[in-house]
């Protein structure tokens, strides 16, 4: 009998511990929060005009040597991001035969704005202030005219008779936030140099 005895206490110590442990309780509580964070977006366009309308996609025919074509071009922001920007000119002649070489200044003039644009001295001109975010009246920043008009020299020989000039503007933008003082010091440029002499 004391056998029972030691074995219904054993039954008994094993059941009180395994109550036991199932009493016990905790608060606990979780939470996530998801942060959104979004970056701003730098939109730029280049606008090219010619007589008031938009540049003409077939381009402008029929010039001779001395012809002053009005070409406007400007740079304007219409995104939420303020930038610096920059420009350079650079082209092409395709002759009546089918050879081409590089533009120079040597064939056309062009009326550069040097008092809003600044002569980086590397093939680009930078525009001298930051453009400004479209704000919410919807007014668009833009810069003056890099120039208006594209003149051909008058000494062009015969040899550029049924020649096609191609003229190429290049724009670029960076933010200015957290970017220097100004287009010069900015980082971020990514055009490489190539200057029309």
């Amino acid at each position: 009998m004391k056998k029972q005895r030691i074995f219904l206490a054993a039954i008994l110590a094993c059941c009180l511990a395994l109550a036991g442990t199932g009493t016990y309780a905790f608060f606990t509580a979780q939470e996530t929060a998801y942060n959104v964070i979004t970056t701003g977006e730098l939109v730029m366009d280049l606008v090219e005009t010619h007589d008031g309308a938009p540049w003409p996609e077939e381009g402008v025919g029929g010039v001779m040597p001395g012809d002053v074509i009005d070409k406007r071009v400007t740079v304007q922001n219409l995104g939420g991001v303020e930038f610096y920007t920059r420009a350079r000119v650079h082209g092409e002649i395709t002759l009546e035969n089918g050879e081409t070489e590089t533009l120079t200044l040597d064939q056309i003039d062009l009326d550069f704005n040097d008092e809003a644009w600044i002569d980086g001295e590397d093939g680009f001109y930078y525009y001298h202030r930051s453009l400004k975010p479209r704000g919410a009246d919807g007014v668009i920043d833009e810069t003056e005219p890099l120039f208006t008009a594209v003149t051909f020299r008058c000494d062009l020989g015969d040899a550029y008779q049924s020649a096609r000039f191609d003229l190429v503007v290049e724009t670029e933008a960076v933010q200015t936030k957290n970017n220097g003082t100004g287009p010069l010091d900015a980082a971020g440029w990514t055009l490489k140099t190539e200057v029309i002499e």
